[in-house]
Order: structure tokens, then sequence, then C-alpha cells
């Protein structure tokens, strides 16, 4: 019976481990000269849209809500070890805001009346300096 205990433990302790984030996964954000940089990680995704809005809301598939979107565009990513790495070609004035990218299944299945799915990530928070 202890052996047992012992091995149902175990197996939830390896499910726990290899349960990772869920992707695409924004690893971080920041800001380069009023551009927005992020790196993220997408697995088999393939890089969609780079999102940034004034406020967290979201709608039901996860992007943002469209009313608070202040730059978005598609992701120009490139590969680094670990992932990926992006910049927005536009520039934000000052003030706080959320960062999110998206990534996109590419399936056999997919057509113009059945697009592929799109995926959002976890959101990051930024901030563009007011100018000293």
């Amino acid at each position: 019976m202890t052996l047992l205990v012992v091995a149902a433990f175990g197996a939830v302790g390896i499910a726990t481990v290899s349960a990772g984030p869920s992707l695409p996964y924004l690893r971080s954000a920041a800001v380069q000269r009023k551009h927005v940089v992020a790196v993220f990680a997408l697995g088999e995704l393939v890089p969609g849209q780079i999102s940034v809005a004034a406020r967290p809301g979201t709608r039901s598939n996860g992007a943002f809500l469209q009313v608070n979107v202040r730059l978005e565009e598609p992701l120009r990513a490139q590969k680094t070890a670990g992932g990926y790495r992006a910049q927005t070609k536009r520039t934000l004035p000052p003030g706080r805001y959320w960062v999110k990218v998206s990534g996109t299944v590419i399936g056999l299945d997919c057509t113009p009346h059945k697009p592929c799915k799109t995926t959002w990530s976890n959101a990051r928070r930024v901030i563009v300096p007011r100018p000293k």
C-alpha cells in the first residue's frame, strides 16, 4: 500500500514539473527609445501580432479589448537561443501600457472560412518614460 501511495505522489510530481507555461509565453517586455521590445516563446506556433494596450482588459479569445489597443503590428520576430525577440516599428507616447504577443497554429485544415487558431500570451506591463 505504501508503495502505491509513493508511486501516485511521484506521478503527480512529474506531471507538475513537466507542465510549463502555456504558449505563446511573453517572457519579458521593455521599452527602448519608445519602441516596445518583447522576448517570448512560441513552441510550435507561428509568430502572429504584437499588441500594446492602455488597459489590461481582454476579450474572450485573450486579445486586448480593441478600444484599449494603442499599437498592433505583425510580429517581426528574430530567433534567439531561448525563443524569439521582436521590436515594434512604431513608437509610443509616454505612459503605462500592457503588451501581449500572439501565435498561430498552422494546420492543413485551415481555410479562409475556417482560419487557423490564434492564441494570445500573458500580458506584461511596460512604462514609456517622459523625456527629462
